[in-house]
Parts: C-alpha cells; sequence; structure tokens
C-alpha cells in the first residue's frame, strides 16, 4: 500500500515538473516550486516505492504487483491531465492517504 501510494506521488511530481503540465497541475504553486526538485522528488518517491517492494517478505510477488502499478498510476496522472486536472491532483492525494494507511496498518 505504501508502494502504490509513492509511485502516485511519483507520478504527479514527474508530471508537475513538465512545464507543460506544471500550471494545470501546480496552479499558484508554479512558480514557488522549481521544476528540477520536483523532478527529483519524483524519482525519489520511485525508487523508494521500489525499496518499499524489495522490503516486502513476498517480495517477488510484490515486485509483478509494483511493475502493474506503475503504468496504472501514470495513467490515472494522465487521464487527469486529459479530462480534468481535479482527478489527476486526487490521484496525489489518494497516494497520500495510501502511504499513511500503510504506515497505521
Amino acid at each position: 500500500m505504501i508502494a502504490t501510494g509513492l509511485t502516485l506521488l511519483g507520478m504527479f511530481a514527474l508530471a508537475a515538473a513538465m512545464p507543460r503540465h506544471a500550471p494545470a497541475l501546480l496552479g499558484a504553486w508554479e512558480r514557488r516550486v522549481p521544476s528540477a526538485r520536483l523532478r527529483t522528488a519524483g524519482w525519489a518517491f520511485l525508487l523508494a516505492a521500489l525499496a518499499a517492494t524489495l522490503a516486502a517478505s513476498d517480495w517477488p510477488t510484490a515486485l509483478v504487483t509494483w511493475g502493474g502499478v506503475l503504468p496504472f498510476s501514470a495513467a490515472l496522472v494522465l487521464l487527469g491531465l486529459t479530462y480534468d486536472v481535479r482527478l489527476a491532483r486526487a490521484a496525489a492525494m489518494v497516494g497520500a492517504l495510501a502511504i499513511l494507511a500503510g504506515m497505521l496498518r
């Protein structure tokens, strides 16, 4: 669950680092957050998700699951950018809630 949340946040950060998508995803925060930091944070979230996956007791199955969650997360952010930005922002919020739920579990 933590890996899924980190993957969603990573994809959102990588999309927000792009100059074309930053105004839509970040709004007024676009000028405050440099794209280099967002890009670094996005890759850090994805690497942390991979580390969380490999730390699982049943890591082979978790790795295959993470390989499926990766394009699913990218698709959620992409659909949010295509249809309604609120969907992409909601995906990031779901990612944060998944991390919190995984830590409380």
